[in-house]
C-alpha cells in the first residue's frame, strides 16, 4: 500500500516541474530587431509628395479667386465716420450694447454720383477697424449686389 502514495505524490510533483519548466521557458525573451534604416529615396518621396499636395492648394485657392465678383464694386471718398448703436441686450446681470460704424461716403454707381452715410465695419474685428480708423481713412470700396445699389456697404482702405 505504500507504493500506491507514493505514486500520485511523485506524479503531482511532476507536474509542478513541468509547470514552473514551462514558466521560465515563456520568460525568455528575444531581442528586438533594430529598426530599417532610412532610405534617402524615402525622405525625397516624402518631399515630393509634400511639394505636389502644397502646388495643389495653391492652385485650387487661384482658380476659386478667378472667378468674377458677385458684387459690383466702386471706389469712394470718405467724407465722415459716425460711431451708432447697432443693438442692446438685456442680461440679468447688467445689458451689453453693440456698435457699428458708418461712414459717409461719396460715390459714382451705375453713372450717378451717390452720397449717403454706409455701414462701414461689417467684417473687421474691432482691433484690426481701430487699427484702420487711425490711419485716418480717407477712400473706401463700396460694394453692392448687382442690381442693388440701395444695399451698398463700405470696406475700409
Amino acid at each position: 500500500m505504500a507504493t500506491n502514495r507514493s505514486v500520485p505524490k511523485y506524479g503531482k510533483i511532476s507536474t509542478v516541474v513541468r509547470v514552473r519548466i514551462s514558466m521560465s521557458r515563456s520568460r525568455i525573451r528575444r531581442q528586438p530587431k533594430p529598426p530599417p534604416p532610412i532610405v534617402w529615396w524615402h525622405i525625397a518621396l516624402g518631399f515630393a509628395t509634400f511639394l505636389i499636395l502644397l502646388a495643389a492648394v495653391y492652385l485650387a485657392a487661384n482658380w476659386i479667386h478667378s472667378f468674377s465678383s458677385p458684387h459690383e464694386t466702386a471706389t469712394g471718398t470718405i467724407l465722415e465716420i459716425r460711431k451708432v448703436v447697432d443693438n442692446t441686450r438685456d442680461t440679468l446681470y447688467g445689458g451689453n450694447i453693440s456698435y457699428r460704424l458708418e461712414a459717409h461716403v461719396r460715390y459714382a454707381a451705375e453713372g450717378q454720383t451717390q452720397d449717403r452715410w454706409l455701414r462701414a465695419s461689417d467684417d473687421l474685428t474691432r482691433e484690426s477697424l481701430l487699427l484702420k480708423l487711425a490711419a485716418h481713412p480717407t477712400k473706401c470700396l463700396v460694394y453692392w449686389p448687382p442690381n442693388h445699389p440701395e444695399n451698398a456697404k463700405c470696406s475700409l482702405k
